[in-house]
């Protein structure tokens, strides 16, 4: 693992996916403005390409799952249904969601935290049947609706390995919030609940479920887990005689490059794919669920700001642009370092316009409109900020994981508009930007 972080810092910076030209850019900024988040579709289906084929190895089914909280906008789901991916959902509000985009309940594996009797009687009214239990009180709410219903679903039962990750944002560690430990000396265990539903005629076990953080390149937690988990179902086929697993999901973390070169999905995958194949080899073949959110839509979309004043002294220069953090949060909660570069004013004569003469300065710093200390834009390694003058732009790169979810109305600041590039060329609106008088509407204005 030494080796392979060191071959990781040997790469070179990746190309930026410039899937508009300055030309688009600015005909589309005369028509809706700034800031503007802009999506491509053929991105969405080659993340999605990419990272199924990253485990066709594995000797069994393979199936993709969009994580929607990490971009539900309508136009995504809907290009993602095209790819056949199944939807993770953990909310009745994504739920809502995908049924309007009209995508299949059978490609639907909802996910709880709360788990609570009255969702999952939404959700299994709704035609989920691939539900993921986090608790043993999650799992009798959900055997009790499924009574009600009369209906059978296949359980899967989330785990948490309890193995060390080094990543950015960890979810599996001791004592910690998601899943249940393999055996934690209450009925709160996989091995109480597997227990359970083995002997249950209203739940149908149908796997596991397990979930590493977010941004992982230090693959050793996924070895620790695997082995973990095998020695687990081991135990479980001892106690248990007619135990087997139909789906194992191993959940997300393939990573995205913002700063530092990151590796491929295939890269990622050969570190464990040997791993799963020897789990199905002890335990029986299974279908293999691989996660996704960041990685599916990250590297899709761009954020288009204008830069609408500058400051300089001691040879640093502010850029202020007309975006903020309440757009793009990432950068204030994680120190995302999204990729940045200036883009230039073209008049309607397809020229170049040249608005100030660039000054000579050794520290550009990116800074947004809000009234905040914290809303200051961190500069990525493959940021260019040159020629960065008042009227021209700004595009972000990489923003479209977890930026559109978190548009929060901070100094009363209105939703960017989204227009989305589609497989055939043509550029359409998929999310209108929102008013102030909306705003107000919405923030009680209208009911003094």
């Amino acid at each position: 693992m030494e080796n392979s972080q060191v071959q990781l810092v040997q790469k070179s910076i990746p190309p930026l996916n410039r899937f508009v030209t300055a030309l688009d850019i600015n005909n589309l900024v005369a028509q809706y403005g700034t800031p503007l988040y802009l999506v491509d579709e053929d991105t969405l289906h080659a993340k999605a390409r990419e990272l199924h084929r990253a485990y066709s190895k594995f000797r069994g089914p393979v199936k993709v799952a969009y994580s929607i909280k990490a971009n539900f906008t309508p136009a995504i789901i809907r290009a993602f249904m095209k790819d056949g991916l199944t939807f993770d959902l953990t909310s009745l509000g994504e739920l809502y969601f995908v049924k309007q985009c009209k995508a299949d309940p059978e490609n639907i594996i909802y996910t709880s935290v709360t788990e609570e009797p009255d969702e999952y009687l939404e959700v299994l009214r709704n035609g989920v049947r691939r539900i993921v239990v986090s608790s043993h009180k999650g799992m009798m709410n959900l055997a009790m609706a499924a009574g009600k219903l009369g209906v059978r679903p296949m359980t899967m039962i989330r785990v948490n390995p309890e193995v060390g990750v080094k990543a950015e944002v960890r979810a599996s560690y001791k004592n910690g919030k998601f899943g249940v430990p393999f055996n934690g000396g209450t009925i709160d265990s996989a091995t109480k609940m597997v227990k359970h539903m083995m002997e249950s005629d209203l739940l149908k076990f149908e796997g596991f479920h397990f979930h590493l953080g977010s941004q992982i390149t230090d693959f050793s937690c996924y070895t620790h887990a695997l082995d973990k988990m095998d020695a687990f179902m081991t135990k479980m086929k001892k106690e248990h005689p007619n135990f087997h697993v139909n789906t194992f999901d191993i959940g997300g973390g393939t990573p995205v490059f913002y700063n530092d070169p990151v590796p491929t999905p295939a890269e990622m995958a050969k570190n464990h794919v040997d791993r799963l194949d020897q789990l199905a080899e002890n335990h029986g073949t299974f279908t293999l669920m691989i996660e996704s959110g960041r990685f599916l839509v990250a590297e899709s979309s761009i954020l288009v700001s204008r830069i609408v004043n500058t400051k300089e002294y001691n040879e640093h220069k502010i850029v202020i642009v007309d975006a903020g953090y309440h757009i793009l949060l990432d950068a204030a909660l994680l120190k995302q370092e999204y990729p940045q570069e200036i883009i230039p004013v073209i008049d309607s004569n397809n020229r170049t316009t040249s608005l100030a003469a660039p000054a000579t300065v050794k520290n550009t710093h990116l800074a947004g409109r809000l009234c905040d200390t914290y809303d200051v834009f961190p500069v990525s390694r493959a940021s260019d900020l040159n020629g960065a003058d008042v009227g021209k732009y700004v595009s972000f790169y990489n923003v479209g994981a977890y930026s559109v979810v978190f548009n929060m109305p901070f100094h009363c600041q209105t939703k960017p508009p989204i227009v989305m590039k589609e497989s055939d060329g043509k550029f359409r609106l998929v999310r209108k930007g929102t008013t102030y008088q909306q705003l107000y509407t919405e923030e009680g204005g209208d009911l003094a």
